[in-house]
């Protein structure tokens, strides 16, 4: 059997019902020469498993999980199982641009066995068209990303080549998870983020594409239904059930936090950014005005959203409490200043 170019992970769990698309928008890709690994950790035995034995394409690999696994390691076991040359993840949400895989196969062509990241689009409609024309990669030293995350600048939350938007080569992947403390590259707390700072930390720089190859139609994520990042403004079940099947407490993720609220989603960043990239590189502290700045920012997306964001202030006050008056008005003068720059919009300004 020869070795595919690409390997598209869909890990999957409870979501039968929009699964198909994530599916259909692989197998509509103009570059064929890839496997498309499904690990299905469903409640339901059968439902994802129905959903997926309606394709009869020999590219697509389905495996079936206990039922029982937390994210990552839902991942982890879709990883276990990918033999491409590189590895990108396509959740069940999500849905490739037509000629991604071409683009990618063109940049890694141009510039070798590199690790790449790209945009992703938050839609109101249901489907983006191919990519035309494709902008030129910038190169992005990890280093420079890294201090753009202790500023807690949003550029580096676009840049940032964690698996749900980046594609790397699996040599890669296998030298990261060497060095990593848990033995995955899908690590516990959010696997994303915990594989970005893997690889900020294996390579000395990635291509950041300044464009969409993937995107969320039908403005799934703005309620929460199917995100467990934008579940943690509504205080949602979705949230509350990953954080009870993670290995580690809420209390040790929020031991890196000076904001101890188990919603705020920078958290969870922050323990992997300590846990994946600072400890192994000796990495300069965090800008505590920045973050907390970064924390108001996010109770503000939260107000537009309609969530109650109460508990999430009152912690941020709570911290900000326990440091001095020069402290606090930096803190509010670059919140300030940030959300004026964005426009109030932050997040949410990316649904088109």
């Amino acid at each position: 059997m020869n070795r595919p170019f690409f390997s598209i992970l869909l890990p999957t769990k409870n979501r039968s019902e929009i699964i198909g698309g994530a599916v259909e928008s692989a197998l509509r890709q103009t570059f064929a020469d890839f496997e498309l690994v499904v690990s299905d950790n469903d409640d339901s035995p059968t439902a994802t498993r129905d959903a997926v034995a309606q394709f009869k394409d020999p590219r697509v690999r389905y495996f079936r999980t206990p039922g029982n696994l937390p994210m990552h390691e839902n991942w982890e076991n879709a990883l276990s199982h990918a033999t491409g040359r590189f590895v990108l993840i396509l959740e069940d949400k999500m849905r490739l641009v037509e000629n991604a895989l071409a683009i990618l196969l063109r940049l890694i062509q141009q510039h070798g066995e590199v690790v790449i990241s790209y945009d992703v689009r938050f839609l109101r409609q249901s489907a983006l068209p191919a990519l035309d024309p494709v902008p030129e990669p910038a190169s992005i030293q990890s280093t420079d990303a890294a201090e753009l995350f202790r500023r807690f600048d949003v550029r580096f939350f676009r840049m940032h080549p964690k698996s749900l938007d980046s594609c790397a080569p699996l040599e890669v992947i296998h030298r990261a998870r060497a060095n990593s403390p848990t033995g995955m590259f899908f690590s516990h707390v959010t696997p994303d983020y915990s594989s970005g700072f893997l690889l900020l930390g294996t390579v000395d720089y990635f291509l950041f594409l300044d464009a969409a190859l993937v995107y969320i139609p039908n403005n799934w994520m703005a309620h929460g239904r199917y995100s467990v990042g934008q579940a943690s403004y509504q205080k949602a079940a979705l949230t509350a059930r990953w954080l009870k099947e993670l290995p580690v407490s809420v209390e040790e993720i929020q031991s890196y936090s000076p904001v101890k609220c188990q919603w705020l989603w920078i958290n969870n960043a922050m323990y992997d950014y300590f846990t994946k990239y600072a400890k192994r590189t000796d990495a300069p502290p965090p800008d505590w005005v920045c973050f907390h700045a970064f924390c108001l920012m996010i109770v503000v997306m939260g107000w537009r959203m309609g969530a109650d964001m109460s508990e999430d202030l009152a912690a941020i006050r709570s911290s900000l409490a326990r440091n001095p008056l020069g402290f606090r008005l930096r803190v509010y003068a670059v919140t300030v200043q940030r959300l004026s720059a964005l426009g109030c919009l932050f997040i949410s300004n990316r649904f088109k």
